[in-house]
């Protein structure tokens, strides 16, 4: 049974790999990871993961270096991830969905000095096409890594070329090293956006990382926590939090095993989990949306599974009454980039009303308050601002020391933006995004950055981007524009200019053309009014 009362962070090895050592160590055959059916194990990734170490400290790689990376969760991911940990490089992720431009800027922010990439996955036949478009402006990146397929960029190799030698001539280099990673030390840096649109990366470190797998460990695999025998389905992209550190760390720490697919499909899913006995699920309400929708879903043996997570929207009542017939034992978190992940938990079999309603209660090595805009705290029942404390969350935006600052105070608090009230349960309750920001299909998507580039559309005078509810992908975009006198606009057209600039989830699905738009005082477009609108529009349905 999760245990709240005791500090679960007690004993933390300082660095992330000193796990992966551990576990190798207890039991060296014990599957890590089992990926297209084929099992690895501890023993296995610990070897490959200082092998690539060792190739890292070969070519220079220095404590600090970014090293950026353009993949999925699958297992030479997690032997970068390692080897980075191991050598204090901190890894720099882009999303598999990005396009060239969103690419270079992830790069350049971050001077990344090396880049892995898959060679194709799903629709994308070559992911160095897409580099190759990058690439030229991004002087900091020295070397181009492949896997899955030949090299074909300049000066590119291969993920076999690396793992053809030992380097063993480095092992000594690689554990004086190892000695230097000091747990605030950076680990990744994932990109995340405000309301200005610009991406801001956020630094964590292996403490920030390791602190918020310990609590997630303890309070996911009810009633017991997640011990080495279970069986996570890893099927969620990488460059988010819940990729790197809910469904990639956590597993790793715990000495679990990995059960890992390119990218989620409903029914690759669901023969996975019942192939290989998943169990633990985790997911966002689309996902298990299309899994329910599967005419032969009942087909499916999921007995195994025995902790079921629903988290990145509210989901449906009758969502979780399907959750709670697979397993009693479900749970509605809330994470967010800045602090490594999840940092609140709804009670071990929470009633389906429970879960609807909130994202539970932060967990206590942590801290949370709700404050009013001066940032005073407000009583239970007020709704106001979120605001953590604790080991979990990031060193800093990289590189953006004003926009730290700004999200920061002098007692080490950090300002969400989102906003909720406590529960007179003590839960937390959401009720908006102070950033205006939203999710669709469990991506968070940026309404200031889509309309910067709808705002550079010939034609377009002012535009507005609201999320309107959607029955699977939980909120899409709808971009409002006023066209320019005599100007002619065709959403067909626009969605077309967007796909140079934007990934496919971050394009509005509807456009509506006005004559004007409501005002404020102050000249910014009345958002609140728009979002009325939406709101009388969607009502009944």
């Amino acid at each position: 049974m999760t245990d709240r009362s005791r500090n679960r962070l007690e004993g933390a090895l300082p660095r992330l790999s000193d796990y992966l050592k551990r576990n190798a160590e207890r039991d060296p055959n014990h599957p890590a990871f089992i990926y297209h059916d084929k099992e690895i194990s501890y023993g296995e990734f610990l070897n490959n993961s200082r092998k690539f170490a060792r190739f890292l400290m070969k070519i220079g790689v220095q404590k600090g270096d970014r090293l950026g990376y353009l993949m999925n969760g699958r297992p030479e991911f997690m032997t970068f991830y390692m080897a980075a940990s191991m050598v204090g490089a901190i890894i720099v992720g882009m999303g598999t969905r990005h396009t060239p431009h969103e690419m270079k800027y992830v790069l350049n922010n971050s001077e990344a000095s090396y880049v892995l990439t898959l060679y194709s996955l799903g629709e994308v036949a070559n992911y160095q096409e897409r580099l190759a478009a990058a690439l030229p402006e991004c002087p900091s990146v020295k070397q181009v890594w492949v896997v899955g397929g030949p090299a074909e960029l300049p000066g590119a190799i291969t993920w076999e070329e690396i793992m053809s030698e030992d380097y063993l001539e480095y092992e000594e280099a690689l554990a004086e090293r190892e000695s230097q990673v000091e747990p605030d030390d950076g680990l990744l840096i994932v990109y995340t956006s405000g309301t200005t649109g610009q991406p801001k990366g956020a630094v964590l470190t292996h403490r920030s990382v390791i602190s918020q797998s310990l609590v997630l460990i303890d309070e996911f695999g009810a009633p017991t926590g997640i011990t080495p025998n279970d069986r996570f389905l890893h099927h969620v992209p990488v460059n988010h939090v819940s990729g790197a550190t809910e469904l990639g760390a956590s597993p790793i720490i715990a000495g679990a095993t990995q059960v890992i697919i390119d990218q989620f499909h409903p029914v690759v899913s669901l023969e996975q989990m019942e192939k290989h006995k998943v169990t633990i699920f985790a997911g966002v309400p689309t996902m298990f949306v299309m899994q329910f929708n599967l005419p032969n879903f009942k087909d499916y043996d999921l007995s195994s599974v025995r902790f079921c997570m629903v988290g990145g929207a509210m989901a449906p009542k009758d969502i979780l009454t399907k959750m709670k017939e697979i397993t009693p034992y479900c749970c509605n978190p809330m994470g967010m980039t800045e602090t490594s992940g999840l940092i609140t938990y709804t009670d071990i079999g929470a009633s389906v009303e429970n879960l609807n309603k909130t994202v539970g209660k932060v967990a206590p090595e942590f801290e949370m308050k709700i404050v009013d805009k001066d940032r005073k705290e407000v009583p239970p029942g007020t709704p106001g601002e979120i605001a953590y404390r604790g080991p979990s969350l990031m060193k800093e935006y990289f590189r953006m020391p004003e926009a730290t600052a700004a999200a920061f105070d002098e007692e080490g608090w950090f300002y969400s933006g989102d906003a909720g009230y406590i529960d007179e349960n003590g839960d937390l309750c959401l009720v908006g995004r102070i950033k205006e920001m939203y999710i669709t299909g469990g991506e968070n998507v940026y309404p200031a950055e889509i309309e910067e580039y709808i705002s550079r559309y010939p034609g377009v005078a002012l535009v507005a981007v609201l999320p309107v509810p959607h029955e699977v992908m939980g909120e899409v975009g709808r971009a409002y524009i006023v066209p320019k006198p005599g100007a002619q606009l065709d959403p067909d057209a626009i969605q077309e200019y967007l796909k140079e600039y934007l990934a496919p989830y971050k394009i509005p699905r509807q456009y509506v053309f006005r004559d004007s738009f409501p005002m404020t005082p102050l000249g910014k477009i009345e958002k609140k009014l728009l979002r009325q609108e939406i709101e009388k529009e969607f009502a009944n349905q």
